[in-house]
C-alpha cells in the first residue's frame, strides 16, 4: 500500500476577472497543510523578482481557501491577464516561492535565467510546456559526455522510479552544444505512466552506469481542483 505523499507544489491559470479580488488553492493542497498554513495568516509570496509580498488567507463558506486580503495589489502589480500561469513551491508554513509565466509559457520576472542544475551523478530539471509538447526532456550535455554517451550521438538509457518501477530502451541523444534530450516512445511511456506535468520538478540520479541506469524522483506541481 502506497504512503500519502504531500503535496509541496502547485500551479494556478489565470482563467477570468474573478482572479482579480482572489486566488482559489487546490482542495488536495489545502487538505495536505490546512492545519500548518491556517496558523498563520500573515502569507509570504516570494516571486522570481526578488519581492516579497504580504498577503492574508480567506475560507469561504463552502471551506475553500482563498488568497484574498493582499491580492488585488498582488494582481495590479503584476499586470496578470487571461493565460498567465502561476507555480507556486512550499517553503513551509504559510510560505511560497511563486514563479510567473505568460501564455506562452516564458517565465517573467526572473533575475536568472533557467537552467537544469548538475552535479557529477545527476540533474534536475523542471518540465516546461516545450517538453510536453514536443515529447523531449532535455539533459544537460556535459552530463551525458560525462555519463551516458560520452562522444556518441546517441545511446539507450533505463529509468527506474523511486517509488518502484522500470522503464528500459529510453533514448537519449545530443541536439545541440549545450543539451541532450530524452525522446522516444518509451520516453513517452514513461513519461504518460508517471504522469509528468507542468511544473514537475525531475531529479535523475546515475546509479548504473554500465547499463545507464538512472533512478529518477518526480516533485510534483499540482493544479488540482
Amino acid at each position: 500500500m502506497r504512503s500519502h505523499r504531500k503535496l509541496r507544489n502547485f500551479y494556478r491559470f489565470i482563467t477570468s476577472d474573478t482572479d482579480q479580488t482572489g486566488l482559489k488553492i487546490p482542495k488536495k493542497f489545502t487538505k495536505d497543510h490546512r492545519k500548518q498554513i491556517l496558523l498563520n495568516n500573515n502569507v509570504l509570496l516570494i516571486v522570481s523578482d526578488d519581492k516579497v509580498w504580504h498577503l492574508g488567507w480567506t475560507v469561504s463558506d463552502d471551506g475553500k481557501l482563498w488568497l484574498q486580503k493582499g491580492w488585488p495589489e498582488f494582481h495590479k502589480h503584476y499586470c496578470l491577464k487571461f493565460g498567465h500561469l502561476l507555480v507556486f513551491k512550499h517553503l513551509g508554513k504559510s510560505k511560497f516561492h511563486v514563479r510567473i509565466f505568460d501564455p506562452g509559457y516564458i517565465e517573467l520576472y526572473n533575475l536568472q535565467p533557467e537552467k537544469e542544475i548538475e552535479s557529477k551523478r545527476s540533474f534536475t530539471v523542471t518540465v516546461r510546456y516545450a517538453y510536453l509538447r514536443s515529447s523531449m526532456l532535455y539533459v544537460p550535455v556535459r552530463f551525458y559526455r560525462r555519463c551516458l554517451g560520452g562522444y556518441k550521438k546517441n545511446v539507450r538509457c533505463v529509468l527506474q522510479m523511486a517509488q518502484g518501477g522500470s522503464w528500459g530502451g529510453v533514448n537519449c541523444r545530443v541536439v545541440n552544444k549545450s543539451r541532450a534530450g530524452l525522446y522516444g516512445q518509451n520516453w513517452k511511456k514513461f513519461s504518460d505512466e508517471n504522469h509528468l506535468g507542468l511544473g514537475d520538478v525531475c531529479v535523475f540520479e546515475l546509479i548504473n552506469d554500465v547499463e545507464n541506469v538512472m533512478k529518477v524522483t518526480i516533485s510534483r506541481a499540482c493544479g488540482d481542483e
